[in-house]
């Protein structure tokens, strides 16, 4: 069922109507229309004028905002994901809210608008997503469209910057920090030593964190990913995106023969108090677990040292940011023992954190718990000091007091193999 919302006033189109449209020769009406899509039937009282409708109860899709721009309809979109793909895109979904004829509707989704090629390009297009989904996920500022248009430095382009011949990717980056969303930028010719592109953009998917990627002349946003099989039985790892010329949701199932390809670019926007890189994070959890693993007098340290020394084995890091009161929280959903969810409880951390996990590959796979050893990562720490606010291994739990420059260490039982932070990925 769809039900169309008739002179619409969208915010954001009425934002691109007056900075752009309002100015032009041609006569473009600052109203639009919003069409919102449900699973079931439309309500008998939708034919009639004399009886309140209410569509409370049906199953709710999202809704489309379309402008009333000939060359460039497709406006903000909230839209559910495939049922197929909606648990790949957990971490990173955020609710979004519409009221039609006084009813409060929710849909979770991730965020899409289509460019109008005036006042905003692709990527343009992409900061106003991934800044819309900062927004909805933790309350960062509600961006419009000439907001993103006017935060890319134009003495950092070429051509006029309204009607806009593109960005490139310093203005990029800039207008993401200008938002309030300070972004990092990835050569992906130039990746730092171990990584590589599905390493760096998986683990900030997993936190939640949309990344922009760019080549071909084009710009987009990765959703998502979810993990497939060759014919050979190897794993793939493909990725889903926000392509604002072809729409949200859209499977890569290779980079490198993708219709942009070669990708040139990576581009993470972050939240304002994340100073510290995912690899950086992820190198230091995965230092402090080697060496601690070899400290720890229990039998069960010893033989987790041995395997991790031990070439092709099954172990692996994986790493994400998380606030330090929902790793708090889902302790107890998570099946801690309660002496070390006291531990953690009781531990002094930073509101976001990068959790390092050590996990086994096998358990990960079959979908059953694969937590044997984890470090967290205070997210603003010195980057020439950088050292886990907590640790532990089998027998054993640390933690390193800032105040005190002081290090805590406790005997524990060992604990069981725990489930991920990152769900089944």
């Amino acid at each position: 069922m769809t039900v169309i919302e008739y002179r619409y006033l969208d915010p954001h189109y009425r934002d691109e109507h007056s900075a752009f449209y309002s100015k032009t020769f041609r006569r473009y009406p600052s109203v639009a229309h919003r069409v919102h899509f449900f699973r079931d039937a439309p309500p008998t009282a939708l034919a009639s004028d004399e009886v309140a409708v209410t569509f409370s109860g049906r199953d709710y899709l999202g809704f489309l905002v379309v402008r009333p721009v000939p060359a460039a309809p497709v406006g903000r979109v909230a839209i559910r994901p495939p049922a197929h793909l909606e648990a790949k895109l957990e971490a990173c979904l955020v609710t979004e809210r519409a009221n039609l004829f006084g009813d409060e509707l929710k849909v979770r989704c991730i965020p899409f608008i289509a460019q109008d090629a005036q006042l905003g390009v692709c990527a343009h297009a992409t900061l106003w997503m991934v800044s819309q989904q900062h927004h909805l996920r933790s309350g960062s500022p509600n961006h419009l469209p000439s907001h993103v248009a006017a935060s890319a430095p134009a003495e950092l382009g070429f051509g006029r910057p309204i009607p806009s011949a593109g960005l490139t990717i310093y203005q990029l980056s800039a207008a993401a920090t200008r938002l309030g969303i300070p972004a990092f930028a990835y050569v992906l010719d130039a990746l730092p030593p171990r990584e590589s592109l599905f390493r760096i953009v998986c683990r900030y998917l997993n936190s939640g964190l949309p990344v922009i990627a760019a080549g071909g002349g084009h710009a987009w946003v990765l959703v998502g990913y979810q993990i497939s099989e060759t014919d050979t039985g190897a794993e793939r790892i493909e990725f889903i995106r926000h392509d604002d010329e072809v729409g949200p949701y859209q499977v890569v199932e290779n980079p490198y023969l993708d219709d942009y390809a070669p990708w040139e670019y990576i581009v993470v926007p972050l939240p304002p108090h994340v100073f510290v890189l995912g690899e950086h994070a992820e190198a230091i959890g995965e230092e402090y677990i080697r060496d601690y693993v070899h400290r720890s007098p229990t039998s069960e340290a010893a033989s987790l040292a041995e395997e991790l020394d031990r070439p092709h084995s099954d172990l692996t890091f994986r790493t994400t940011l998380v606030t330090s009161n929902s790793f708090k929280a889902n302790l107890g959903s998570r099946g801690v023992p309660p002496i070390l969810a006291a531990l953690l409880r009781r531990s002094q951390l930073s509101r976001l954190v990068w959790v390092v996990e050590l996990t086994r590959r096998s358990e990960r796979k079959a979908g059953r718990p694969s937590v044997l050893a984890e470090a967290v990562i205070d997210s603003t720490d010195h980057l020439r000091d950088l050292r886990p606010l907590l640790w532990r291994v089998p027998g054993q739990f640390y933690s390193w007091i800032p105040d005190q420059d002081a290090q805590y260490v406790q005997d524990i039982p060992t604990i069981p193999l725990l489930p991920s932070l990152i769900g089944d990925h």
